[in-house]
């Protein structure tokens, strides 16, 4: 059976809730800009995944990502995307999403 598209998502200190669009980290809230959240669940759903720019038979380029989360977004670039994942490192600690050198960022799986 497959899980909610809602479902609580967990990386070991890390909860997401894509149903209220909250970010919790060891209890405490993280507060993400609507864009950031997005991109977050994109690679939280698909744990281990590389989502990337220069490998086109990977899952997604950087302008995928761009058009999944932020197509409707005024002042937004899908060139932006390693802008947004910096800053989502900064508040969630470099380690939850990977850089996969020469390929892209995936969503690090935690055991």
């Amino acid at each position: 059976m497959a899980a909610s598209a809602d479902a609580l998502l967990l990386f070991g200190s890390l909860q997401i809730d894509p149903h209220r669009r909250l970010v919790w980290q060891s209890g405490q809230t993280v507060e993400l800009t609507p864009m950031e959240f997005d991109i977050l669940l994109l690679l939280a759903r698909r744990p281990g995944q590389v989502f990337t720019a220069r490998r086109p038979e990977q899952v997604f380029t950087a302008r995928q990502i761009y058009e999944a989360v932020a197509a409707d977004s005024f002042g937004a670039s899908w060139t932006g995307i390693s802008s947004m994942v910096y800053k989502l490192r900064r508040k969630l600690g470099a380690g939850i999403i990977e850089t996969v050198r020469g390929h892209g960022y995936r969503m690090r799986i935690t055991k």
